[in-house]
């Protein structure tokens, strides 16, 4: 980006606007009739991987490549919105890839801001993947037991 006049500024301003972005977007789920539960399995797994992603960065404690003193491996960020987008994919499949069109947009922009370095990114999203899967709406038979 430093080639780009002003795409340090522009990277800057995209990782800054993502992160509420996908909260307006959960929230607006929630509140919407008919999408309320698609907003609250989002919430939930973006949440669970955030949290997952800040327990092992603690636990890591790799620096990160800008003046930032905490950890930066895993990405939380990339964590919490690929498990947002992924848990919105699987029941609203347009919206969905817009959500993940948005995180990929976001993720790279953290690393062009000098946020984190590529792998810490990839291994957020990777932990938010396996989160939104783990999370995924469970199919229940009629007796109440799982197959």
């Amino acid at each position: 980006m430093a080639s780009v006049p002003g795409g340090h500024e522009y990277a800057r301003l995209t990782a800054d606007v993502m992160a509420p972005g996908f909260q307006i977007l959960v929230l607006g789920l929630i509140v919407v009739p008919g999408s309320r539960v698609v907003g609250i399995r989002a919430a939930v797994a973006g949440t669970l991987a955030g949290l997952a992603a800040k327990v092992a960065r603690d636990a890591i404690d790799r620096p990160r490549p800008g003046p930032r003193g905490e950890g930066g491996f895993p990405s939380r960020h990339a964590a919490s919105s690929t498990a947002i987008a992924l848990s919105i994919a699987r029941e609203r499949p347009l919206l969905g890839a817009a959500a993940v069109l948005a995180a990929t947009a976001g993720l790279l922009s953290r690393v062009a801001a000098a946020d984190h370095d590529p792998l810490d990114v990839v291994a957020g999203a990777g932990l938010g993947a396996a989160v939104a899967r783990l999370t995924r709406r469970r199919r229940w038979p009629r007796g109440g037991t799982r197959r």
